[in-house]
């Protein structure tokens, strides 16, 4: 068995077995976390400001597209003089049923090439 020791790797020893201050780490680390949760704050509320900015400035032609699709989808594609008739085809005389089965058979076509 070997009793020598290397004296170099003895004082990086010596120097590990010093203790260091907890209270200086501590206050590190804390205030490291503080700084990242300020950073996050400040770009969150980048974010929401952008957002209500961005809302404020779409708000009234989403308004005008939305009241321009509840007039239009409705509206019969086919005018039967019978009230009846009318009445037991309104679900798919309209434009927003023609639109649907539009998307559908998209939907059947692209499942059907792409599958």
């Amino acid at each position: 068995m070997i009793t020598d020791h290397d004296p170099k790797l003895v004082a990086l020893f010596a120097k590990a077995e010093a203790e260091l201050d907890d209270t200086d780490f501590t206050a590190d680390v804390m205030r490291m976390i503080d700084d990242q949760r300020r950073k996050t704050l400040l770009v969150w509320l980048v974010f929401v400001i952008a957002g209500i900015i961005g809302f404020a400035l779409v708000a009234a032609p989403v308004i005008t597209a939305v009241s321009m699709a509840t007039e239009l989808l409705p509206t019969s594609l086919v005018n039967f003089e019978s009230d009846w008739i009318s009445m037991l085809l309104a679900p798919v005389n309209s434009v927003a049923a023609a639109i649907a089965l539009g998307a559908l058979a998209i939907r059947s076509f692209y499942r059907r090439v792409f599958r």
